[in-house]
């Protein structure tokens, strides 16, 4: 079984990392979901998923900006 290390960011600075021992689909269901409540709670504006074995990013999803319209 692989273990996935998903990473909330703030910029560049980490605002929240769980360790994810389960397939990588499941990982990166479970990113994009808490993105939005991570962006609320810990000002998250990103979110990374890295398999743990091999260190390789294998999934990156950031949120878009608001587009103010006028």
């Amino acid at each position: 079984m692989m273990a996935y290390k998903i990473t909330f960011r703030r910029g560049k600075r980490e605002s929240f990392t769980k360790l994810w021992p389960c397939d990588l689909e499941a990982a990166t269901a479970y990113a994009l979901a808490q993105l939005p409540v991570q962006q609320r709670e810990n000002g998250a504006t990103s979110v990374s998923v890295v398999c743990e074995r091999t260190g390789e990013v294998v999934f990156n999803s950031a949120e878009q900006p608001e587009v103010a319209t006028v």
